[in-house]
């Protein structure tokens, strides 16, 4: 992995956090340890939601899809995960950014959340926490593909900026694109800081 020294976001990041009064959980950057986590994720997700994050259906992650997954480079693959501190220890959330091939100033994002920690206000925060990260990356824009009826994932986008869209109009999937410059990265970095007391994010 090719973590440079001086993120904050790195691949070392990890914290212990209460939500809601409710949840104890972790968060951190995603790591091959996360592999068995994530194979077992799609039995936590419904159809639903398993097809708006893949846009289809989906049984199960090959080996081959496993190991890209989990062995980040840190600079063009990066994600954030949350999981359970107390057993079962499943994996709850998972925020993700590919750095485009074609243009290195832009990423696509994508977040998953299983079914029964939805609504509890973790994709805002992870959206906003991959926000942070993109900019630590020198990243410029961020890309959102999905489906039209994914309403949700509209809300969790503007929580972090605005957006316009990208191309056609097109029935199959909606592309949103947003220039970091238009995020007020203090502001989301001390919304992030408040929601998850020891975070310290000195690199924004």
């Amino acid at each position: 992995m090719c973590y440079p020294a001086n993120l904050y976001f790195n691949k070392k990041f990890r914290i212990d956090f209460d939500w809601k009064n409710q949840f104890k959980l972790r968060l951190g950057t995603l790591s091959p340890d996360n592999r068995h986590q994530l194979s077992n994720s799609l039995r936590d997700l419904s159809h639903e939601s398993i097809r708006n994050r893949f846009m289809g259906s989906k049984k199960e992650f090959s080996e081959k899809e496993l190991e890209y997954l989990t062995n980040l480079d840190g600079w063009n693959h990066y994600a954030i995960g949350i999981e359970e501190r107390e057993k079962p220890c499943r994996g709850v959330a998972i925020a993700r950014l590919v750095r485009s091939s074609s243009d290195p100033l832009q990423a696509e994002i994508a977040i998953t959340i299983i079914d029964e920690y939805q609504k509890f206000g973790l994709g805002s925060l992870l959206m906003k926490m991959i926000g942070l990260a993109a900019s630590e990356r020198k990243l410029e824009r961020l890309s959102f593909t999905f489906l039209p009826q994914n309403e949700a994932i509209i809300k969790l986008i503007h929580r972090l900026g605005p957006t316009y869209p990208v191309g056609e109009p097109d029935m199959d999937y909606v592309q949103l694109m947003m220039d970091i410059k238009d995020v007020n990265l203090v502001e989301i970095k001390q919304a992030v800081e408040a929601k998850v007391p020891g975070l310290k994010i000195k690199t924004i």
